[in-house]
């Protein structure tokens, strides 16, 4: 698997503070040009997926019935988990998630996807990549 790496000092590489331990996981943020969306965070681990076909759906309109329409072709990530609406990374050194998405439905239209170091970004038009936060 690819690795793609991201030095801590361009723009759109920041850190998300965790709710339960306080303490910063560095992750990279795409640009809302690139139109990462929807985007899903998987149920247990930070990995996310964003398919181009997903987007297609809700170009036009997001409702809470393309999401559930989305969430029933969502698959199982590698970790065991499921890539899940509502769902946010989880802490690296606490595991607790980091709640980024409050409406699922509003979130479908994020062009902002996250992906935390350690992360796996999944995809339906490009082989997967591991992103890794570098000095």
């Amino acid at each position: 698997m690819e690795t793609v790496e991201y030095s801590r000092s361009l723009q759109w590489v920041g850190n998300l503070r965790c709710p339960a331990c306080a303490r910063l996981t560095p992750g990279w943020r795409s640009s809302g040009m690139s139109e990462c969306f929807p985007h899903f965070f998987c149920s247990d681990c930070s990995n996310v997926i964003h398919r181009e076909a997903d987007k297609e759906l809700v170009y036009e309109a997001a409702t809470p019935e393309l999401l559930a329409q989305i969430a029933a072709t969502l698959p199982v990530c590698p970790c065991g988990g499921r890539f899940t609406p509502g769902a946010g990374p989880k802490c690296q050194h606490c595991r607790a998630e980091i709640p980024l998405v409050a409406d699922a439905v509003a979130y479908l239209h994020n062009p902002n996807m996250v992906v935390l170091d350690g992360a796996v970004c999944f995809s339906d038009r490009r082989p997967p990549y591991w992103v890794r936060i570098v000095a």
